[in-house]
Order: structure tokens, then C-alpha cells, then sequence
């Protein structure tokens, strides 16, 4: 299996089976909007702050394949772990909806012959590395383990 085949298992085996851990989907299935924002302590970043980082670091790496500028450091500042300014079960749903857009954009990238996966590769062990921080998240809130 070459480099980008096995990249868009991986990525996809994610989603849906887990990766030697809890699958990506079933992570943030069933949390309500009080759930994805609880902090565990000052300063430290929530499920809700977690999924919106990613989905930015998502669109942003694949705006770039599109030759998208990089974003400003006034973006990222706004952008990246953003608190949510509306706490609603909606808007929660609507983070985990644009999220779910985001995995399937970049799976569908990932398997592009014509698409660059050098940028895209990041992504999974960054987003493996912020899954396990929701999982652990979750057990604090003493939220049942994912089977």
C-alpha cells in the first residue's frame, strides 16, 4: 500500500473504527453544548475550544491547497481554541457538523492523486493528539467510556 492509500485508511479508520482508541465520530456523538464547553481548569481549553481549533487547522490547510494565503496572526488569535458565543445545543451540533465537513474535505483530499499530502499527513497525528485530550476530557466529567 503506498504512502497516500495508507493515509487515507488511517484517516478514515479514524473516523469511524478508532485508531487504537475511541473512533473520532463516536467521540463527539451524544455530548450536549454544557458537556463540549466545560473547562477543566482555568486556562485549559474545552472539547468545544478543541473541535474548533481543529476544524481551523483543517479548512486552513486545505484552503492553502487551494492557494489560500496563510491566515494573519489577528485570525489565529480570533480562530484557534476560540471560546463559543453561543453555548446553545445548536450551536454545538453546528460545530460538530462543520468538524464531520472538514473530516470528509480532507479524506477526499488525501485520496486525490493531484493533491500534495505532504500538509494533509500533519493532520493526523495532530488531530489523534486532540481526540485523546476530548477523551480525557469526557472521563472527567465522569461522561461513559466509548466501547
Amino acid at each position: 500500500m503506498d504512502d497516500r492509500s495508507l493515509m487515507t485508511k488511517w484517516w478514515h479508520d479514524a473516523w469511524k473504527e478508532g485508531l487504537w482508541a475511541a473512533s473520532w465520530d463516536n467521540s463527539l456523538q451524544g455530548l450536549t453544548a454544557a458537556q463540549a464547553a466545560w473547562r477543566p481548569a482555568p486556562g485549559r481549553h474545552s472539547i468545544w475550544q478543541i473541535v474548533s481549533h481543529m476544524t481551523f487547522w483543517r479548512e486552513d490547510a486545505l484552503g492553502r491547497l487551494k492557494g489560500k494565503a496563510a491566515p494573519s496572526d489577528e485570525e489565529v488569535a480570533r480562530q484557534n481554541f476560540p471560546e463559543p458565543k453561543d453555548a446553545s445545543d445548536k450551536a454545538w451540533r453546528d460545530a460538530v457538523q462543520r468538524f464531520s465537513r472538514s473530516q470528509e474535505a480532507v479524506g477526499k483530499a488525501l485520496a486525490d492523486a493531484g493533491v500534495s499530502i505532504e500538509r494533509l499527513a500533519y493532520m493526523l497525528p495532530h488531530d489523534c493528539y486532540h481526540m485523546g485530550q476530548i477523551n480525557y476530557i469526557r472521563a472527567m466529567q465522569g461522561i461513559k467510556t466509548i466501547e
